[in-house]
């Protein structure tokens, strides 16, 4: 079986024991994709990297999640894909604010300041976002080039 199949045998197995909430299998499962993936098949690294997320909000894990969200948007294969995973960072922020978690946000995520200057920004207005400091929110977001990104912390920012 070449990689790309055991990745997809794998990746149904995951999505299976996340649904029937054996949250710490499916983690494993996912993480053994990712290890798999990212080079040969970046669309599949981008499907377990929201695989976990869905772990990780399931466990009210809201700093990982995010990071795992930040990971599958750095590895997505083309505009398209990072724009849905844009969609879905969306979604998950929403959890993370209706849970009034926000604050867990304040650490910096995955390494990216070297390798995309757009997320770059956006996990800076994160941060300041989760420590309430407004002012840097609106001046970092000014940076911000694609609109969904700004418009995600726009709607964070309303009560």
């Amino acid at each position: 079986m070449e990689k790309e199949e055991l990745a997809i045998s794998i990746f149904k197995e995951a999505q299976k024991t996340l649904k029937d909430k054996k949250l710490d299998v499916a983690k494993e499962k996912f993480e053994n994709i990712i290890r798999l993936t990212e080079d040969p098949h970046p669309w599949l690294y981008f499907e377990a990297c929201f695989g976990l997320v869905k772990v990780y909000i399931e466990k009210e894990d809201y700093k990982s999640a995010m990071d795992s969200a930040f990971k599958a948007l750095l590895h997505a294969p083309n505009q398209e894909v990072y724009l849905l995973g844009v969609e879905r960072v969306r979604s998950i922020l929403a959890i993370i604010k209706k849970s009034g978690r926000l604050s867990d946000l304040t650490d910096s995520f995955h390494k990216i300041e070297d390798k995309n200057e757009e997320l770059y920004y956006f996990s800076k207005a994160l941060n300041a976002l989760a420590r309430e400091n407004y002012k840097e929110v609106y001046l970092t977001s000014d940076k911000l080039k694609t609109d969904e990104l700004k418009n995600i912390l726009y709607s964070l920012l309303e009560d």
